[in-house]
């Protein structure tokens, strides 16, 4: 499977899972995004998605994943989804979706007057 694929079907079968709760989906992001061997999209993708199906606080090892997982470059290869580019606001819908989800706090890309 490539890596894009493997991306697009995990983020897929999260999406599903938040409109048809089923709790293994949601371990199997788990273990996705803590698998080092997995490609770093896939392991990005499923961090994304275990974000979007639990309410548990956020493991600082995921905070450290996605912080060197989200690179520019792999924000601009993921926008080749549909929904990931949607996802983004002015800027790649990777970046845009990790800030909001980890760094709530962080200004919108609009509020800031230096951008």
């Amino acid at each position: 499977m490539y890596a894009r694929d493997g991306c697009a079907q995990v983020l897929a079968t999260a999406e599903s899972t938040r409109a048809h709760p089923y709790e293994p989906a949601t371990a199997w992001n788990r273990e996705l995004w803590q698998d080092q061997p997995q490609a770093p999209e896939v392991r990005l993708a499923a961090a994304i998605g275990w974000l979007c199906l639990t309410d548990e606080p956020v493991p600082d090892a995921l905070h450290a994943a996605v912080e060197a997982l989200a690179t520019e470059e792999r924000a601009r290869a993921m926008d080749a989804l549909p929904w990931m580019a949607a996802a983004g606001r002015g800027v790649p819908g990777l970046l845009d979706c990790v800030r909001r989800m980890l760094h709530p706090e962080a200004p919108e890309p609009s509020d800031d007057p230096w951008a």
